[in-house]
């Protein structure tokens, strides 16, 4: 077996730690308030429904997305 080979090489954290990777594609402080925070990275809109909602994501514009995320929040009392 080759030891520089991919699959036998450490590649750094795992799924099982995720905590310590940083993924570019969730707005961390929205994230931290309850939202599914997903953004989608061409544009930087926001999804501002709540994390772990059903269906897909409703992206908001990011220039208003703090705005739609506090709507939601206090719409949905969360």
């Amino acid at each position: 077996m080759d030891p520089h080979s991919p699959s036998t090489r450490d590649l750094g954290p795992t799924a099982d730690n995720a905590s310590e990777v940083h993924n570019p594609s969730i707005d961390e402080t929205a994230a931290a308030q309850g939202a599914c925070a997903q953004v989608y990275l061409p544009t930087g809109a926001m999804c501002t429904l709540r994390h772990g909602h059903d269906g897909s994501c409703e992206f908001s514009p990011a220039v208003g997305a703090d705005a739609v995320l506090a709507k939601h929040k206090a719409d949905e009392h969360w």
